[in-house]
Order: structure tokens, then C-alpha cells, then sequence
């Protein structure tokens, strides 16, 4: 059979592939927002069958040999970066469906729903126990999953990989080494500094719904067309829903906190990069931006390189006085130094720019060494707030403010953690590339333009969709793998003159 042959049926297997995916964002969203508890069996019941649908699109003997045909060809030789994308997420997927047993599939989606339950209920209770016996369960699954598609892989190596393919833990390791030492001296030198900013004037509270529209305002004038999603605000962790090449969904919550500014630009982020893809990408189905740390680069990007900027706020800040009055007293630099307080913490999602990787490096290593036998599940609890402590100095005082604090483990984000950090090392290597090209774009940010940002990144990043690999594109857009020094970069030139350094 020929080339020409084998492509056209992996397509239409990508195709099938991309449906199902949808119809599991759709039951992600509604069991976040809108699933009753009692509805949550049958539910589970819907979702083992998709699993299974999903999963035996590659047991065929037609996708057999389109495998073996692909396997023994060089994708360097496909020149269509299209078609090249297709092949290499094909054979990626063949191989994690194929090897993966249905029976443990099966019992995966069975539980998935009872765990999220047991996960909220746990939390609520701040009761770690609750909990533990289904982690215990999942973990386990997990372990046995990743050994049948990789015998000869760490279980960590292969769980990371399916959501950060292409990216070794050795590879993971070295630069979260690297980036530990550099945050933790800056860190340092800032906690010895003699400034002392004023944190309660960005932690002041205001009215739930103006600062939800004044957040989702912010997230259109971004970029964020409404046309390609919308705002939802019945979950209790912000996230966004990948449904469609023009559909992509924000999910929030509702408080009084002006971070909701940066959730709403965060999740707008990722509504942007995922659809952003061009004609021919979103015909071929290979939209929804790269799955792991360059999605998350794309998220963290417009959160903090864009929204935590001086020059953003020098456009934004009179409108939020005048939209919030207890701000009309204060002054730009001390409402920004308010809001870069560099203050370890004990929620991920609220921890500044400086901390936060650290934050991501703790789960990262604990499940690392889960996975490699150091720790057992129930171990968590006190091994989360030994390392708590030791990064960031401070220890939880109940589950909920540690192990129980971050959905991932219920949600079916393992081996993700590492995609944070990741995310925020792409992101100082986006951020040069794009000052090499945009020189100004921090003066057009105090305009509020977004244009030729947003250009730069439909160009050279939104509209390739996910067609290559996060080390393909940083390589194609910087010329280097991963490397975590332009972040470190960036920090030490916005902080050192924040706190002056």
C-alpha cells in the first residue's frame, strides 16, 4: 500500500480520535459544573464505553500496518509539517492504545468519577484519608498502565511523556535543578531586601461580579474572541475546555479576589492557543495547541509576561480605579509592588511569579518518587508538607491548604505537574524570541495593543495547532531545546528593580 493510502487512514482515525475528545471535554465540563451526584455512575458507565471506543480505533489490522509502514519511514522526509504531525501522533498514540490493557482502561473510567467525588468530599472535610484509598487505587492503575506500554521505561518516563511527549525526566530534572537554585537565591536576596511592599492592597476584596466582568473584559481586550467560547464560573478550579478548532471554553469561579483577573487572562491564554489554529491545521484536525508545558507557556504568558507587567498596567490600572473606587487613593507603583509580592505561599495557583515553579517542582518530585517506589500514596500528606516546607518555608496546616489542594491526582493529571514549570521556562524563551523581533511590545502594551503580539504569536505559534512536539517548536522559534536561563533572566530583571536589587 502506498504512502498516499496509509496517510488518508490515519486521518480519518485522527478524525475519530479528535471526536471523542470532544465528547470527554463535554462530560469534563459538565461533571465540574453541572453533574448531580447521583448522576455520577451511569455517567461513569458513558465514559469507560467513549474510553473504550477511543482506545479501539488502533486495534485494527488496517492501523497495524499503517504503523508498521510509518515506523520503518524517516519523518524527517515529510516535508508537509501537517501530514509529519499526523504520522508522528499517530504512531505516539498507536503505541499508548495498543499496549495499554482494556481491562485496566476499563477499570480507570469506571472509578474516575467516585475519585473527583471522593477528592471534593476529602477537601471539604479537609480529611486527607477520605481520599487516600482511591489515590491508592489510581496510582496503582497508573503504574500498571505505563508498564505495559513501556517495559523498559521508568513508569515516570512514560506517564510524563503522554502529556509531555518528547521531554525526557532527565531532561525535566536537569533544568528544574537549575531553575531551584536560581529561584531560591533570588528569593533570598529578596527576603533580605529592604523594601517591604504593602500585600493587603492587592489582596483587598471587591464585588464578586465587577471584578468577574472587569477579569473577562480584560481576557476579551487580550484577544479572547467570545465567538470561539465563553465564560462559566460554576467550578471550583478554573480550567478551560478544548471542545472544537473554533471552541474553547473558560471555566472559572466566582470570588471577590482581583486574582481573577489573572485566571481570566491565564484560561484566556489557552482559549487563544487552542483556537488559533489555521485553515488547513483545523481541517486535519491537529488543533488545540501542543498538549502540556507549551499549552501552559501560552497560558502563563498572558497571566504574567503580559498581565503582571508594569507596561500592562500602566494602560490598565486608572480603569480599575475607576471601576473600583477602595483603588482611587493608591498609586500605580504601590498597587504594583502590591501585586508582585513576592511572599512564599501555600496555594500553587495564587503563588507569585518567583515561587511558584517551586510549587510545581514539590508535586513533581513527589510523584516521581511515588512512581519510583520512594514513597507510597499515603504517604503524600506528610511528605507534601516536609517539602512544603523545605522549598518554600512554611508548612500546611490542614490537607486541604496541601495534598488536597490541586484537582490533578482525581482529575486524571498525572505526570502533568511538571508541564507548569515547564510552561513558565517556555515562556522566557518565547518572551526573547519575541523581543528580538517585536522590540517594543512592552511600549504596546502600555497603549493596550495586543496586535502585533497577538500577530507574532498566531504566526509563529497559535497556527501550527499540534503539529509538532514543545521541543520542535521551542527549536523551531529559538533555536534551542529546553533552557530555563531566559526565565531566570526575566525574573532577575523584573525583580531586582522591584525590590531594588
Amino acid at each position: 500500500m502506498s504512502y498516499q493510502t496509509h496517510l488518508e487512514y490515519i486521518k480519518s482515525i485522527n478524525d475519530q480520535f479528535r471526536y471523542y475528545k470532544t465528547i470527554e471535554s463535554m462530560f469534563e465540563l459538565d461533571q465540574w459544573s453541572a453533574l448531580p451526584l447521583e448522576g455520577g455512575n451511569y455517567r461513569q458507565e458513558v465514559a469507560a464505553h467513549i474510553a473504550e471506543l477511543k482506545a479501539g480505533l488502533f486495534d485494527s489490522e488496517e492501523a497495524k500496518r499503517a504503523a508498521n509502514y510509518f515506523r520503518n519511514a524517516d519523518l524527517n522526509d515529510i516535508d508537509d509539517y501537517v501530514e509529519r504531525g499526523l504520522v508522528r501522533s499517530f504512531l505516539f498514540r498507536y503505541r499508548n492504545q495498543t499496549r495499554t490493557p482494556k481491562h485496566l482502561m476499563h477499570q480507570y473510567s469506571m472509578i474516575k468519577a467516585e475519585t473527583m467525588n471522593k477528592w471534593k468530599e476529602a477537601r471539604q472535610k479537609q480529611d486527607f484519608e477520605i481520599f487516600r484509598p482511591w489515590l491508592t487505587k489510581v496510582f496503582d492503575l497508573k503504574t500498571k498502565i505505563a508498564e505495559a506500554i513501556d517495559p523498559d521505561a521508568s513508569v515516570f518516563d512514560t506517564l510524563v511523556s503522554i502529556n509531555d511527549e518528547g521531554t525526557s525526566c532527565e531532561e525535566i530534572s536537569r533544568e528544574f535543578d537549575v531553575l531551584k537554585v536560581g529561584l531560591t537565591n533570588l528569593r533570598s536576596e529578596i527576603e533580605q531586601s529592604g523594601v517591604k511592599p504593602n500585600s493587603d492592597i492587592f489582596n483587598t476584596m471587591v464585588d464578586p461580579a465587577r471584578i468577574e466582568a472587569f477579569s473577562q473584559r480584560l481576557a476579551r481586550e487580550s484577544g479572547y474572541q467570545e465567538s470561539r467560547g465563553g465564560f462559566n464560573n460554576k467550578v471550583v478550579h478554573a480550567f478551560t475546555s478544548f471542545m472544537g478548532p473554533r471552541d474553547a471554553r473558560v471555566s472559572t469561579y466566582q470570588n471577590g479576589s482581583l486574582n481573577m483577573i489573572f485566571t481570566c487572562l491565564h484560561e484566556a491564554g489557552h482559549a487563544m492557543y487552542a483556537s488559533g489554529g489555521n485553515d488547513i491545521v483545523n481541517i486535519a484536525n491537529m488543533w488545540g495547541g501542543i498538549e502540556g508545558s507549551f499549552q501552559e507557556s501560552m497560558a502563563r504568558f498572558n497571566e504574567n509576561i503580559v498581565g503582571r507587567s508594569h507596561a500592562y498596567w500602566e494602560y490598565y490600572y486608572p480603569q480599575l480605579q475607576k471601576e473600583f473606587p477602595e483603588f482611587a487613593g493608591i498609586c500605580l507603583d504601590d498597587f504594583y509592588l502590591s501585586m508582585n509580592t513576592v511572599k512564599p505561599s501555600l496555594r500553587r495557583i495564587t503563588a507569585d511569579e518567583v515561587t511558584y515553579s517551586l510549587h510545581v517542582i514539590l508535586r513533581y518530585e513527589l510523584e516521581r518518587d511515588c512512581f519510583g517506589g520512594k514513597l507510597e500514596a499515603g504517604d503524600l500528606r506528610d511528605a507534601w508538607n516536609d517539602l512544603s516546607e523545605k522549598y518554600l518555608g512554611i508548612r500546611p496546616s490542614n490537607d486541604t491548604e496541601g495534598v488536597l489542594q490541586d484537582m490533578h491526582w482525581a482529575g486524571d493529571y498525572i505526570g502533568y505537574f511538571q508541564s507548569y514549570a515547564l510552561g513558565n521556562i517556555y515562556c522566557g524563551q518565547l518572551r526573547e524570541a519575541i523581543l528580538n523581533d517585536v522590540p517594543d511590545f512592552e511600549n504596546q502594551l502600555r497603549q493596550g495593543a495586543f496586535t502585533d503580539l497577538n500577530t507574532w504569536l498566531d504566526e509563529n505559534v497559535r497556527q501550527y495547532g499540534c503539529c509538532f512536539t514543545a521541543g520542535e517548536m521551542a527549536h523551531r522559534i529559538t533555536g534551542k531545546s529546553l533552557d530555563a536561563r531566559p526565565f531566570l533572566q526575566y525574573l532577575e530583571e523584573k525583580y531586582k528593580q522591584i525590590y531594588q536589587l
